[in-house]
């Protein structure tokens, strides 16, 4: 006897009949991409310089008017940090770190090829307020000073690259007037920066140096 055919069963016609039409569906609603539209849709690499660049533009046009003069915040921040940061609104990268955007038009009263050291007006002068020029200019303060945080950067290495490529950047800022430093010496000038201060929770010392990291540097009229 020839083998019986064994006849499908109607709900199994059914279900078969159903993950088709799903299969058709999810075919349907695919959306397949192009190499170039799957290219776009991936995470963009993340780009140091061009971050850097970024922040460096914003702080230039937002920095002098946030910024208030050094007169004001120097003896404030040495008397309480604290205090000093909410008068000002300094930011905080860090529990007890604050970074205070400052301006001033102030006298060189000495000059290096790494450093100027400004006579201050409403400064008693036992405070050395320098700019530096060279190898200890730090980007990181600017990069503080406009509110970039670890968390922006995909880790440790590119934080720190930011910081670098800022750096790059206000060297370049401060060169076509410092130069010729030694030019300077008695000259009045134009610096707006940031100061970076750590809250050791008692008087910051009157002999101990400030340092105003540069955004820009001009010769004052």
């Amino acid at each position: 006897m020839p083998p019986s055919r064994r006849s499908l069963h109607p709900t199994r016609l059914v279900g078969i009949g159903l993950v088709v039409v799903l299969l058709v569906a999810m075919v349907l609603n695919t959306k397949f991409l192009t190499k170039a539209e799957l290219a776009a849709a991936r995470p963009k690499k993340f780009d140091a310089s061009a971050t850097a660049q970024q922040l460096f533009d914003q702080a230039t046009t937002q920095l002098p008017d946030q910024a208030s003069e050094v007169s004001e915040v120097v003896p404030a921040l040495q008397k309480d940090v604290e205090a000093a940061a909410a008068t000002y609104k300094a930011p905080s990268p860090n529990e007890g770190a604050y970074v205070f955007p400052v301006k001033t038009t102030a006298t060189v009263s000495r000059a290096t090829p790494d450093l100027l050291q400004l006579k201050v007006p409403g400064l008693d002068g036992q405070t050395p307020i320098l700019v530096p020029l060279g190898v200890a200019v730090n980007g990181s303060v600017i990069r503080d000073a406009m509110g970039f945080k670890f968390a922006d950067a995909p880790g440790q290495s590119d934080y720190q690259f930011v910081g670098d490529e800022l750096k790059k950047r206000m060297q370049a800022a401060v060169k076509p007037v410092a130069k010729d430093p030694a030019s300077l010496q008695g000259k009045k000038v134009t610096v707006v920066g940031a100061i970076n201060q750590l809250d050791t929770g008692a008087p910051a010392p009157a002999a101990k140096p400030v340092n105003i990291q540069p955004i820009s540097l001009e010769v004052a009229k």
